[in-house]
């Protein structure tokens, strides 16, 4: 199927949050049972894809750049290999990724840029895949990226299985994220967790509890002030046997008087609930005083997935 020369579009990818993780045993397919939250938030990728005979190519400027794969190993080159395949086009394509999403910190970057591109290919190769036809690709790609096809709040529950999402009735959320020094491999983090599992007696009917109660907590219709109790990760407890620095840098947002501090994905960055917006400028004040975070922001959620911001012809 030859491609005529396309326009030029740019779309903006939110980063997320995951209020409450609960992980199970290792299943026979080699993935965990789990059930996740997850929370679009208002800290944003950039990507821009262009016409590109030699391509994909993709160049990566911004947040920790460095960090970030500049060939096919790139979530984003992944993603349009695998919609170009799929739809029976070549990949003649440039992507320029601008990031601000911090990279192995558990907010989801990665994926994020790989929804981006879907997404964008799929409106230039006029393919006209529906939003549950991409997700369903990308879940090909990575657990975390169907979700940021439309983000806003959702329920994961593991491996290529359909989101749940949910409905929400307008409560903002506001987050002070502090993010440390040192990142956290996500494979790491698990085998460390399998590790805890194999030395206590946790089994799958206390998993199954745990789960139930995730999907059974209001999460997108009670104000968040009152879900506090609710905000758990089961992969903190793992993350900070690899890195001790964590239990010191949830402390800081604790006690700077943030609602509620827990660690967002796989790690390793702090997400520290505020009441309001004032309340995170204060919060953001104390938590920069130590020297445990190599950047502090500020985010809300939920908001929308990917947003198309430009088309040139």
């Amino acid at each position: 199927m030859a491609v005529s020369p396309l326009p030029t579009i740019t779309l903006q990818v939110p980063a997320k949050i995951n209020p409450q993780i609960r992980v199970g045993p290792l299943q026979q397919d080699g993935y965990h049972d789990i059930t996740l939250v997850y929370q679009a938030i208002s800290l944003y990728d950039t990507l821009t894809i262009s016409h590109n005979l030699d391509g994909p190519t993709i160049q990566v400027t911004g947040m920790d750049s460095d960090r970030v794969p500049h060939d096919e190993r790139n979530l984003v080159i992944k993603a349009a290999n695998m919609l170009a395949a799929h739809v029976g086009v070549e990949p003649q394509l440039h992507f320029e990724l601008v990031k601000c999403i911090p990279s192995e910190a558990g907010l989801g970057g990665g994926s994020a840029d790989a929804a981006a591109a879907l997404i964008g290919c799929n409106i230039l190769w006029k393919s006209n895949l529906t939003s549950s036809e991409l997700m369903d690709l990308a879940a090909h790609i990575g657990e975390d990226v169907p979700f940021f096809i439309e983000g806003i709040m959702a329920i994961g529950l593991g491996h290529k299985k359909p989101l749940i999402k949910l409905e929400t009735a307008g409560y903002k959320w506001i987050w002070v994220l502090g993010v440390p020094h040192q990142g956290l491999s996500t494979k790491a983090v698990f085998q460390e967790y399998d590790s805890i599992l194999e030395r206590t007696s946790t089994g799958e009917e206390e998993y199954l509890s745990r789960r139930q109660g995730c999907l059974d907590t209001p999460w997108g219709s009670c104000p968040p002030e009152e879900l506090i109790d609710d905000l758990e990760n089961d992969l903190e407890l793992p993350s900070m046997q690899l890195l001790p620095d964590l239990r010191i840098a949830l402390g800081a947002g604790s006690s700077a008087g943030a609602l509620a501090s827990l660690m967002s994905g796989s790690g390793s960055t702090c997400a520290f609930l505020a009441e309001s917006e004032e309340h995170a400028k204060i919060l953001k004040e104390e938590i920069q005083k130590n020297e445990v975070f190599r950047e502090v922001m500020t985010a809300s959620g939920p908001v929308r997935g990917v947003k198309v911001l430009e088309t040139v012809s």
